[in-house]
């Protein structure tokens, strides 16, 4: 089909994508990295920021475009995977792409593929890439999908690579200790140019891999630290060789990812004035993270945490859960998650309908490996919701679908959003 102009809406362009490929992950960059050199879409931006890791890649590439567009730059971000429709994965100074340009851009992917064979996260990527190469942002934040060396974002000519946390996920594809996985998730780095870690004592890979690149690294702990006072949040981060203080009293993302994005654009010299950066952080709200609706005596706590380290986070920041509503992939821990989560007074297991998704009965079976009891499990998450308590917490997590599927409905209800 390719040099036909494709009259299609979104869905048919998903739909499309989903079928031309016989697997939805097939991890390499020689087959992107050729149409990518057709489209001319290797260097979408004047900066580019490469974003990988097992936890925070989105809210930190929230924060660091934020930062960016706080001195006035054009910023774009690529993300995944999407809450509510495809369009947020492809954002440009805060708006979702249309419907029309995201059209135009996957009819430009199919011209220039001819016969090279893309899975559906390929040619989403190359889209965005191309759309941004048209666009002409001052910057673009390119959130790694899975991995890092072998995800189709990393084919691009980045200036600044950050990898935000590393831990256990993903095993089947990036192998089974975090030695390994430093390994994929730090190869995002770029000769003669920073690497920056948010993760506090890294595996050895994680830095040997950078130098073996020829990359700069910076990792927490070492070169910045963030420390957590009575009165808010304290970053300690390093510019042009010398150190800087800063006290943030209000942020509503982890303290670590504020951190990280702090000292990374620092070391580019891409930070605006303090005070800007503080209002910055106190400002940001991220879909899906941290969110939490209060509807008569019953307060919603919806977040991701779909693997052990995202989890143990929470379970810092939210002090008691009467109830908590879980659907999981199949190829995550659940039994880290559970151990690590906050435990509640009552489970709640429903369907993920999607082809890694687990059943509520295959999850509950897992979930009661662990010693803890599930009380009652569904096939949707309607039904799900209308089985909660009237009152008390009540946590949403395990997997961006469940967010996802829970935020619709809860926000149908006309409830009011704000953040922890």
């Amino acid at each position: 089909m390719t040099g036909i102009t494709l009259d299609w809406s979104v869905d048919e362009w998903l739909a499309y994508l989903e079928a031309i490929h016989p697997v939805e992950i097939e991890l390499g960059l020689a087959r992107v990295s050729s149409v990518a050199e057709k489209l001319g879409c290797l260097r979408p931006a004047d900066r580019v920021i490469l974003v990988g890791g097992t936890n925070g890649k989105g809210t930190t590439s929230a924060l660091l475009a934020a930062l960016l567009r706080a001195q006035g730059m054009s910023v774009g971000i690529y993300n995944s995977p999407h809450i509510h429709r495809y369009n947020e994965r492809v954002t440009l100074d805060g708006e979702f792409i249309s419907d029309s340009d995201l059209c135009r851009s996957f009819q430009a992917v199919e011209d220039a593929r001819g016969d090279t064979s893309l899975t559906y996260f390929e040619f989403g990527t190359l889209a965005a890439l191309w759309h941004f190469s048209q666009t002409a942002p001052d910057a673009v934040v390119l959130e790694i999908g899975l991995g890092g060396r072998l995800d189709a974002v990393n084919i691009v000519d980045a200036d600044l690579s950050v990898v935000t946390s590393i831990g256990l996920d993903h095993q089947a594809w990036l192998g089974d200790t975090t030695e390994q996985i430093a390994y994929e998730k730090c190869s995002i780095a770029r000769p003669g140019r920073w690497l920056v870690c948010g993760q506090q004592t890294p595996p050895a890979t994680a830095a040997e891999t950078v130098s073996a690149i020829g990359g700069l690294w910076c990792c927490r702990d070492s070169d910045f630290t963030a420390d957590l006072r009575d009165e808010g949040l304290e970053v300690s981060y390093r510019v042009s060789g010398v150190d800087k203080t800063l006290k943030f009293p209000e942020y509503s993302i982890p303290h670590h990812n504020v951190a990280t994005a702090v000292q990374a654009l620092g070391l580019m010299g891409w930070l605006p004035q303090d005070d800007v950066i503080v209002q910055t952080v106190a400002a940001l709200r991220v879909p899906g993270r941290w969110q939490v609706v209060r509807q008569n005596e019953r307060t919603y706590v919806l977040d991701v945490a779909h693997n052990p380290q995202a989890a143990a986070y929470l379970r810092h920041h939210v002090d008691r859960v009467d109830c908590l509503v879980l659907g999981m992939l199949s190829d995550k821990d659940v039994a880290g998650v559970i151990e690590a989560l906050p435990e509640p007074d009552r489970i709640i297991t429903v369907t993920l309908d999607t082809w890694r998704g687990l059943s509520a009965d295959a999850l509950a079976e897992r979930i009661e490996l662990t010693g803890r009891v599930v009380a009652d499990r569904f096939d949707n998450m309607e039904d799900a919701l209308t089985a909660v308590p009237e009152e008390g917490v009540i946590l949403i997590a395990g997997s961006f679908y469940t967010v996802e599927a829970a935020g619709e409905l809860i926000t149908a209800r006309e409830g009011t959003w704000n953040s922890i």
